[in-house]
């Protein structure tokens, strides 16, 4: 070759070799921190072409400055070869992982990677069978690779056009990959067509140069796709969760809060047309029982198929929610008489009470119907929801019909329900409650760093019923400051009590109701506790669910305040299923954001799912709160928040609600324990 030749393609070759070596390095950390595994196909791709220009380089130079030698040349030929068909054959993987959303499965990528290695040696043992490798040209040793890379950069760029959203980056890519695969079919026409030596020498000599401009656009591309897509992805999940802050999280239905707020308007809607609003509150019958048999994610999926039946109804409603655990709330505008009312929601029924089939189990539900119509009933929304709910706690009566409409005296036999009002009195006074302890922990190194206290009730017929079964009816009889009150007390007790035993303790976490928290008396109660315990403010954290913050800012604001001022850590529980704003979470001086188990039991089912609860995670670091998930369950669920980096994390799978004695040994074994062992899961052996 000439030696103005052989300069300039050895310039170009130095060129391309330092770009793509850059380029892995950069597409490796892109990898680290999109976790995208096409990202990593690519790094290796120019990594491995990087590695094949840097052969090419070195041959080069033993042209002009070594002395030449065959074994060595043979050595950077075979090398220079193999690196280029490893890196196409990889770039094809990244791509493959685009389209299909999941790369090729490891076997087959090894049986192509050794596949491409055997064919660059084939090629190059065609290319040089006539006469030694010093003698064939680089361009004719390259002629073979130079026809299937162009044909393969060619699909791949038609690919990536097609497959990905129509966006600067991805465009990019394209266009670049596209002109690299025509310019090598372009370099076998013009060999073919230019017979002289010398011309295709200087063709070959300065298409190098091209190919640094190409490989600068495609980097040029992936970075701004990444950037482009994580935008759009963030986009999506603040959508996702404005979208979750008006609609249950499980069912995907509207929610309460959107139930309140959509409900006026179908009564001026109805008011100005002359026409009659029903609503039907449904209830599942002894849904406590389907938990318990099929475990609460089994729960969950019937929750999910009655949804799915609700909105595939006889009869398309205006609006469908679930307002409560099995609760569900379907309106309608058309439905004039009696007779049509106990028709839809016999088919309603029917349908609901199907058989369905949830984890290879069997299962009959019976649900109840409470009706309430508009203006017979009532003008205003809460009076509506109230009587359709009164006339549900009617329905399911043993003695009643499984479908009743509101009518006048059923509150009386509502308020007859309140017979539970004299066993919440009595619980309290005869110590018929008890408190279970489930353990908060925190870091990489997974260290105890709180407990959080949950009620429970010991009924004398009943047996042992959770939280659920009895705190509603303690809020609407408005005894939920006694039972928030009967909890600190024995909370602080039991800090006290260890403490004087000679143990060291950490923070217990107490869940207040909407009447505690509003109460400005809660600040007086809170300092009057630690004075009779002998406390300090950081031995009790306090706990309020995201609706609750927000139903009375103002009043929320001030106690607040005041208990920050105390020296107390508040956090939001349950965070995700209301619908408050960042506004909000800005305003209120909260230490802690606890995230529903809701999003954590879906977090891995989908990558929306998972941005969903990164950008919690990150928006709640913004403002600076620190991020507890609650109910992780599994070693993937707890791996990912830690990735992400999730301050804190309870559940089953660290450990489930214990007694007080084992809540001691947790706590005596991890001072034991501080600072010289890692972590052990409680319940390792059961997952």
């Amino acid at each position: 070759m000439h030696p103005t030749n052989i300069a300039i393609a050895s310039a170009s070759y130095a060129a391309q070799t330092i770009l793509m070596l850059g380029f892995a390095l950069l597409l490796l950390h892109y990898f680290r921190t999109y976790r995208r595994p096409y990202l990593r196909f690519w790094a290796y791709a120019a990594m491995y072409y990087g590695l094949g220009t840097g052969f090419t380089f070195f041959r080069m130079a033993s042209f002009s400055w070594l002395p030449s030698s065959a074994p060595v040349d043979l050595f950077l030929s075979h090398a220079h070869l193999s690196g280029f068909y490893i890196a196409l054959v990889l770039l094809c993987f990244g791509v493959f992982d685009i389209v299909r959303q999941q790369p090729p499965t490891r076997p087959w990528r090894w049986v192509i990677y050794i596949a491409a290695v055997v064919f660059s040696l084939n090629d190059f043992s065609l290319t040089t069978s006539i006469t030694t490798p010093i003698a064939v040209p680089l361009f004719m040793q390259e002629r073979t690779m130079l026809f299937l890379s162009g044909m393969i950069l060619m699909a791949i760029s038609l690919l990536i056009w097609r497959y990905t959203f129509a966006l600067l980056g991805p465009r990019l890519i394209s266009i670049a990959l596209g002109l690299h695969g025509m310019k090598n079919l372009l370099l076998v026409a013009l060999f073919n067509q230019f017979s002289l030596s010398h011309v295709q020498e200087s063709i070959w000599a300065y298409q190098g140069f091209f190919n640094v401009v190409v490989l600068a656009i495609t980097a040029l591309g992936i970075t701004i796709w990444l950037l482009e897509s994580e935008r759009h992805q963030a986009i999506n999940a603040m959508q996702q969760a404005e979208f979750l802050h008006r609609h249950d999280a499980l069912t995907k239905l509207p929610n309460r809060g959107e139930l309140m707020s959509k409900m006026p308007l179908l009564i001026d809607s109805c008011r100005a047309n002359g026409r009659h609003l029903t609503i039907f509150m449904i209830g599942v019958d002894r849904f406590k029982a389907i938990n318990d048999t099929l475990g609460m994610r089994g729960g969950d999926r019937v929750l999910i198929e009655v949804s799915e039946r609700l909105r595939q109804s006889p009869a398309k409603p205006l609006l469908a929610a679930r307002i409560s655990g099995d609760v569900f709330v379907l309106v309608f505008d058309h439905l004039k008489r009696l007779s049509f009312m106990e028709d839809l929601a016999q088919q309603i029924q029917t349908c609901l009470q199907k058989t369905m089939i949830i984890d290879g189990h069997e299962v009959h539900l019976s649900c109840s119907f409470g009706i309430a119509r508009y203006p017979q009933h009532g003008s205003r929304t809460e009076g509506l929801l109230s009587k359709a709910n009164i006339a549900l706690a009617n329905a399911k009566l043993s003695n009643n019909p499984s479908i009743m409409m509101y009518q006048r005296g059923m509150d009386e036999n509502y308020i007859r329900l309140a017979d539970i009002e004299p066993e919440l009195r009595r619980a309290i006074q005869s110590d018929e409650f008890f408190i279970q302890l489930q353990p908060i922990y925190s870091g990489r190194r997974q260290a105890l760093s709180a407990f959080e206290a949950l009620i429970r009730w010991q009924h004398p017929t009943r047996g042992l019923l959770g939280p659920g079964e009895f705190l509603p009816y303690a809020e609407q009889l408005g005894m939920a400051s006694e039972v928030d009150t009967w909890v600190l007390n024995h909370v602080g007790k039991l800090i006290s009590t260890w403490r004087l035993a000679g143990e060291r303790t950490v923070p217990i976490a107490v869940n207040l109701s909407a009447r505690q928290f509003t109460s400005k008396a809660l600040c007086t109660n809170m300092r009057n506790l630690l004075q009779k315990y002998e406390l300090i403010a950081s031995d009790i954290e306090l706990e309020i669910t995201e609706n609750v913050a927000v139903s009375d800012i103002n009043t929320g604001l001030n106690v607040l305040s005041e208990l920050q001022a105390m020296g107390f850590h508040v956090s939001i529980d349950d965070f995700g299923t209301g619908y408050s704003s960042l506004s909000y979470l800005r305003r209120l001086p909260i230490a802690k954001i606890k995230i529903d188990r809701s999003f954590i039991s879906e977090m891995l089912e989908s990558d929306a799912n998972l941005t969903i609860v990164r950008t919690l995670v990150q928006l709640s670091h913004g403002l600076g709160k620190q991020v507890i998930a609650e109910g992780v369950e599994t070693h993937e669920q707890l791996s990912a928040l830690l990735d992400m980096d999730c301050d804190s994390a309870q559940g089953y799978l660290m450990s489930p609600p214990v007694d007080i004695p084992l809540a001691l040994g947790i706590l005596q074994q991890h001072w034991k324990n501080w600072g010289q062992t890692k972590f052990q899961l409680v319940s390792g052996n059961n997952h």
